[in-house]
């Protein structure tokens, strides 16, 4: 065993002591939304921290190593997005829904569709969108293992997701953001100082570095038709929005409007700065050291080049923490979904402690099946990509009407989201290539629910002029 393995064992029983101080037992409320009492440091440290997971430090850096500069001027607008969010919709979440405590709850409790059809049907979807992330965490995780320890693929796997099982069964949201705090803290340390070693290196020039990476860029650009660059616009962009059960259950953990709409705000800025820097990274490492191996693992052998002994051990504890904690937060918010979604809305009178218990069930199981599936994944970005593109159709219109619309008809929702994965998954499978996938989606969705609204309007209209006909009946 080396010095560096050594380190990092230190570092990670460190680590895992103050993950396993910051779990504490309470009632449902407490485990989902953490008594909604959350001040603006630490909501923002968590959406940041849930921004900068493996797909925005593996993945980009890698496609930053291919492609040059290309995601700086498309990944970027995830955090604009935000920004956006944070000045229209998301103080409006924390208004709306003061009595939820999930995106079913949301989507399909009272103050919107009122049904448990929705509720229900919310529920499947983001459990199952953030079990899919679950797995593709574990990958990325055993990506880690693997580098730092050389154990195999599936052993490596098997360690990081068991250590996330066991103490993410324990905790609740509020432990997962105070975990995330901790691990944006690092980060926001260490990755800055890794971009300035790289400025400092004896090979590094601005000049030529730029003159590399804007050809690459370009590249980048000619070889995608512009419907595909149109769908990778659209998909930064709304992936970045924050409308997923993650961000939403952080919205409703905040302790009032203002507090969601600093902490969203400055999220956004924080990562379109973190995109830049990441991109920077990647394509800086293919100008100094351009025989590197084109995986995952581009970007720690370029951390390996310029971080030595303790300082590189650190840098390694904090991307397993980056791993560990947005591994938590999905196993939490799956669990959550599950337990008061799914099971509460096909038992409406059950427990906090059934819940918890079904809650924590789920955990487990969502980790087994990490462990079994990870092993076949070989790309963070393009499995994150792949499991949000079937997302967003099904999703993100019905969660702009449970929050903007007064007025709710659960049959618009349920169609909508029908109507976008079907759609969706068509188009992709015999779709032309002149309108990229996400955008034909999107608008088959919406299209549905504005449909099936009339519908329901003028169902409802003419019921009630067949009434005023029934003598005895309210006018």
């Amino acid at each position: 065993m080396d010095n560096n393995q050594i380190i990092i064992i230190l570092f990670g029983v460190l680590y895992f002591g103050f993950i396993i101080y910051t779990r504490r037992k309470g009632d449902f409320e407490e485990f989902s939304v953490a008594g909604r009492s959350l001040g603006t440091f630490l909501i923002f440290a968590t959406l940041s921290a849930s921004y900068i997971g493996p797909a925005s430090t593996l993945g980009l850096s890698r496609d930053g190593f291919n492609n040059g500069l290309f995601l700086c001027f498309i990944a970027v607008f995830s955090g604009v997005a935000m920004v956006l969010n944070a000045l229209f919709l998301a103080p409006k979440i924390r208004e709306k829904f003061t009595d939820s405590c999930s995106i079913g709850d949301v989507m399909g409790g009272p103050r919107s569709h009122n049904h448990k059809a929705v509720r229900i049907a919310v529920g499947i979807v983001s459990a199952w969108f953030m079990a899919a992330i679950t797995i593709a965490m574990s990958y990325a995780g055993g990506e880690l293992v693997n580098n730092v320890f050389g154990f195999p693929k599936m052993a490596s796997i098997a360690v990081i997701t068991v250590i996330v099982i066991v103490y993410s069964s324990f905790g609740g949201i509020r432990a997962t953001i105070q975990t995330d705090a901790f691990q944006f803290i690092c980060f926001a340390v260490i990755i800055p100082l890794l971009a300035l070693s790289i400025i400092s290196s004896d090979g590094f020039s601005w000049q030529a570095y730029t003159a590399h990476a804007t050809a690459n860029a370009s590249l980048a650009f000619d070889a995608n038709t512009a419907a595909a660059i149109l769908g990778m616009y659209l998909y930064w962009i709304i992936s970045g929005a924050g409308f997923d059960a993650a961000f939403i259950n952080r919205f409703l953990a905040s302790k009032d409007m203002r507090v969601t709409k600093q902490a969203t705000a400055f999220a956004g800025v924080f990562y379109s700065a973190w995109v830049i820097l990441m991109v920077f990274i990647g394509s800086a490492g293919a100008f100094l050291q351009p025989e590197l191996a084109n995986s995952d693992q581009v970007w720690l052998q370029i951390a390996a080049s310029q971080f030595h002994g303790i300082l590189y051990g650190i840098f390694i504890i904090a991307m397993i923490g980056v791993v560990m904690s947005t591994q938590d937060t999905t196993l939490n918010i799956s669990s959550i979904n599950f337990s008061e979604d799914i099971i509460a809305g096909f038992r409406p009178g059950i427990s906090d402690e059934r819940k918890l218990f079904y809650a924590k069930l789920f955990t487990v199981i969502v980790g087994a099946a990490a462990i079994l599936i990870a092993g076949f994944l070989d790309s963070i970005l393009n499995a994150i990509i792949v499991i949000f593109s079937f997302y967003i159709p099904v999703m993100i219109p019905v969660t702009f009407f449970s929050v903007l619309k007064k007025k709710h008809h659960w049959q618009s929702a349920i169609a909508s989201m029908v109507v976008g994965f079907l759609s969706n998954l068509i188009w992709e499978l015999v779709g032309s290539e002149a309108l990229p996938t996400l955008l034909v989606g999107l608008v088959f969705s919406t299209m549905a629910y504005w449909l099936t609204d009339l519908f329901m309007e003028k169902r409802k209209g003419q019921t009630a002029l067949a009434l005023e006909g029934i003598p005895g009946q309210p006018t």
